[in-house]
């Protein structure tokens, strides 16, 4: 009479484990590689010249798409409007931004975050958050500036505008130390040095 080899009775178990892992690091590297590509896609679908540059607006909204780009082009921006954050990534790589304005409001960022902060510090990022809470956080993170919620008020977007790309302040230093935007540091052409002075 022939003996079966009988396998011992956790093996089974442990071989589920190995294979749970494999499907986990393939669809890991899936992702990765379908990231990776997005550069590509974004070149064959758009071509580089369609891209504006300027300023990204990262979010899914529609009625926000149309209000940040309509502001935008009013002071002389262009803009570029990826859905999801691997998108942004992708056009990060391939075009020369100075502003990231990121949706929070539905979304975290934090891989946009991370990659501004690592490969492309020169960018400010202005963050769409739900309340001051949020945007102490994404302040601590390394925004710029936050303004609250889709529909923040348009004036506070245009202050940004001027005082990180055009006067280049570093950060807005109200919202940074818990204060309100009031224009001060557009209406009154403030230095990062006048700031300083404040401190």
């Amino acid at each position: 009479m022939k003996k079966f080899f009988k396998p011992l009775p956790d093996l089974d178990e442990r071989l589920d484990r190995v294979d749970d892992r494999m499907r986990q690091v393939r669809r890991s590297l899936d992702r990765q590689v379908d990231e990776a590509l997005i550069p590509l896609d974004i070149q064959e679908d758009f071509t580089i010249s369609e891209l504006e540059g300027d300023v990204m607006l990262v979010s899914r909204n529609d009625d926000l798409h149309d209000k940040v780009r309509n502001l935008l082009r009013s002071e002389g921006y262009g803009c570029d409007i990826p859905e999801r954050t691997s998108e942004a990534i992708g056009l990060l790589k391939l075009r020369k931004y100075r502003m990231v304005i990121a949706d929070y409001t539905r979304r975290r960022r934090g891989r946009l975050f991370e990659y501004i902060k690592r490969y492309q510090p020169h960018v400010k990022i202005v963050s769409i958050v739900r309340n001051n809470d949020e945007g102490q956080r994404v302040m601590r993170a390394g925004s710029y500036s936050y303004l609250l919620g889709r529909d923040f008020d348009a004036e506070q977007l245009r202050t940004c505008l001027i005082s990180s790309l055009k006067l280049r302040h570093r950060v807005c230093w109200l919202l940074a130390h818990g204060e309100r935007c009031n224009r001060s540091c557009v209406d009154s052409f403030q230095s990062d040095e006048d700031f300083g002075e404040i401190e």
